[in-house]
């Protein structure tokens, strides 16, 4: 069920960022590359629970936002040049950038976004790290835990030569397995938090900061924030909270699977320890939010 959760809420993401890049494109008469994957995601909803309902949400949405897409890139033409091309980035992971819809200049300079549709209030994910930005920024390599967790669902199912690819697609088809797994895996989840909490506190500032930069795409003076819930519609520039060394900066923990990043003593940034795919059968990362709403 989780594993379904998962898949229904990319789903949902995915096709509001279509949406975004569709209307761009009709905005300033660009082609939209996009039909199909548009509508495999239209029908993908429409056969999960309430498919109707969560449809209806994305275009209500992007009807919210549309007038201030039309504001930033009406400024950005005025600086860059009229719109050439409209680039959907989804889950593309060689590219390093938390943007998802890409708008390209005739100058070659860039305008993006990175979207996010809510249904409740909240800000959603700043960034997924994965395993690589923990090695580069925390210099953590869990491989060696992660192979420990994988063998002893091997042990424990009896399978002891099967790909990891098979026994993953076993066990998520066996509940009872499932469960298991999600047990082992959490042992190492925080295992891997614990780690991380005290690589960061251990870190001199000028390495948090560009691990904070990181996470924010603080450095990408071409991007924009923007995100729709229930209260409303909010935007910001990742570059405009870049952090400079005069920050006091450190971490605590709140749970055994997270820890809050605490700024000038102000509880700011809130990272969690989770799986790409279902705790115990995926690769290890971390999700990043805002420790509080952001108005």
């Amino acid at each position: 069920m989780n594993n379904r959760r998962v898949k229904s809420n990319r789903a949902q993401s995915d096709y509001f960022e279509l949406l975004v890049a569709q209307y761009i494109c009709n905005l300033y008469n660009i082609i939209f590359y996009y039909y199909e994957n548009l509508s495999f995601l239209h029908n993908q909803i429409l056969n999960i629970p309430n498919g109707k309902e969560r449809l209806r949400l994305q275009n209500d949405n992007i009807l919210k936002v549309a007038k201030k897409f039309k504001e930033i890139l009406d400024f950005e033409i005025s600086k860059k040049g009229k719109i050439i091309e409209v680039l959907w980035i989804g889950r593309k992971l060689t590219i390093k950038t938390t943007s998802d819809v890409d708008v390209k200049h005739i100058t070659h300079n860039f305008t993006r976004f990175s979207v996010k549709s809510i249904s409740q209030s909240g800000s959603g994910t700043i960034k997924n790290l994965g395993m690589r930005s923990l090695i580069k920024y925390l210099n953590i390599d869990f491989d060696n835990e992660y192979n420990k967790m994988w063998q002893k669902l091997r042990i424990h199912t009896r399978k002891e030569k099967i790909s990891q690819y098979d026994l993953k697609k076993k066990v998520l088809g066996n509940e009872k397995l499932l469960n298991w797994a999600a047990k082992n895996g959490q042992k190492y989840q925080k295992k891997l938090n614990k780690l991380c909490l005290k690589a960061f506190n251990e870190m001199p500032k000028e390495n948090k900061i560009k691990f904070i930069n990181y996470m924010l795409d603080a450095d990408d003076e071409d991007l924009y924030v923007i995100i729709v819930n229930s209260k409303g519609v909010i935007i910001y520039k990742p570059i405009e909270k870049e952090l400079k060394l005069d920050y006091q900066i450190e971490s605590k923990k709140d749970s055994g699977v997270g820890y809050t990043i605490y700024i000038n003593n102000i509880p700011t940034y809130r990272i969690q320890t989770n799986a790409t795919n279902g705790i115990g059968v995926s690769a290890f990362c971390q999700r990043v939010f805002f420790a509080d709403k952001l108005n």
